[in-house]
């Protein structure tokens, strides 16, 4: 490696662990992440056994899809269309909680017993010096990310979580990754391409092709690779 290689948040690009869910993800042959696996639970075992095993990385780049809410279940427009890019500046759980008849309980709240908190469900903030320098070289948003289990998959899941966690987008591994790196310290950054709206399935205007075109051009761009 030589001593040009771009760096974030004075971290170079070869200190980074990357990481996706998926090998669909993964840009090619010159760039080779973690495949993580899908979900909260395959994310947190396989990044934090992975940063114990190899400590000499200083920085994790998570990079995968993730859907959109649309305008319809927000109180005001939002700032990403299908397959466009951004960096989430901050993610947290959306679901570790209890359903009950006055509503969602979050874990995270100070509300259980003795005002204490069950767990740490965020807000996981990425590191802002990396997410807004990346913001200005791809010319994407920073925006709010909420981590569930189940997607919302139908209209009633994806306003309920839309307005209960104010969140731009959903994944299903943001806030464990950024909870291990929290655990850890190390920064992290997150870049996500939109692949469809939330809600009804029939109305996700789904387009992955668009969305891993847009993921792969970024993830280049940040190994300043044409």
């Amino acid at each position: 490696m030589s001593g040009d290689e771009p760096a974030y948040g004075g971290v170079s690009i070869r200190d980074f662990l990357l990481v996706c869910a998926s090998p669909a993800e993964s840009p090619g042959d010159h760039v080779i992440p973690l495949v993580g696996g899908v979900g909260k639970t395959a994310t947190t075992l396989s990044l934090y056994s992975h940063l114990r095993s190899n400590p000499g990385f200083r920085a994790v780049l998570l990079f995968g899809f993730a859907g959109a809410f649309p305008d319809r279940h927000r109180d005001s427009p939002g700032p990403l269309r299908r397959g466009e890019l951004c960096v989430v500046g901050s993610d947290r759980f959306g679901d570790e909680g209890v359903e009950t008849p006055s509503g969602f309980q979050d874990f995270g709240a100070p509300t259980w017993g003795a005002g204490q908190r069950l767990s740490d469900t965020g807000p996981f903030p990425a590191n802002p010096r990396m997410a807004q320098q990346v913001a200005a070289l791809l010319s994407v948003p920073i925006v709010r990310g909420v981590t569930v289990s189940t997607c919302s998959g139908t209209e009633a899941t994806s306003e309920r979580m839309a307005r209960r966690s104010g969140a731009d987008v959903e994944t299903m591994e943001g806030a464990a990754a950024a909870y291990v790196c929290r655990q850890l310290e190390l920064p992290m950054l997150h870049v996500r391409a939109i692949s469809n709206w939330t809600g009804d399935r029939t109305r996700g205007d789904w387009n992955r092709g668009a969305a891993l075109e847009a993921l792969h051009r970024a993830v280049n761009k940040l190994f300043a690779r044409s």
